[in-house]
């Protein structure tokens, strides 16, 4: 086993549970983000980085993607229920967020789960650190009109 696969098995075990997070805001389903994290891991496997929990992460967000771009195409979109135990403000944020475009989900899950910053976010996204910016706050503005607490 290579020193990479190797610390990648604990990289695994320490991201395991924020990647289904980020996987759930972005895909409204626990089911589909936990996949998603899998079909990461198996590539990260296979894969040589310098920096495994960023190859992960940006795997993961690519993934979300893609399934995203996969439900518009066949538009059968629809969220998972919410656990019964699950505050119903949790609910709203979850169901206006999956509303959003999905670079501005993606932006916002980045910056407010998992805490990057604009320049981090911007390397996952491809973008510019000021079009993350813009993705943020264009994305805050619409969930703060859907959004009634």
């Amino acid at each position: 086993m290579t020193a990479w696969v190797e610390g990648f098995e604990e990289v695994y075990g320490r991201q395991y549970a924020a990647m289904v997070r980020l996987g759930y805001l972005m895909l409204g389903s626990r089911a589909d983000a936990e996949e998603v994290v899998q079909d990461a891991v198996l590539r990260a496997g296979q894969a040589t980085s310098t920096n495994p929990e960023a190859y992960l992460r940006r795997s993961v967000v690519n993934g979300c993607i893609g399934v995203i771009r996969r439900r518009a195409v066949a538009q059968k979109h629809r969220p998972d229920p919410p656990p019964p135990d699950q505050p119903s403000y949790l609910v709203e944020v979850r169901d206006c967020l999956l509303q959003l475009p999905e670079r501005q989900r993606a932006a916002i899950a980045l910056r407010h789960l998992e805490g990057l910053a604009d320049d981090q976010i911007a390397q996952l996204l491809d973008c510019r650190p000021a079009t993350v910016r813009s993705l943020v706050s264009r994305g805050l503005a619409t969930l703060r009109k859907e959004v009634t607490w």
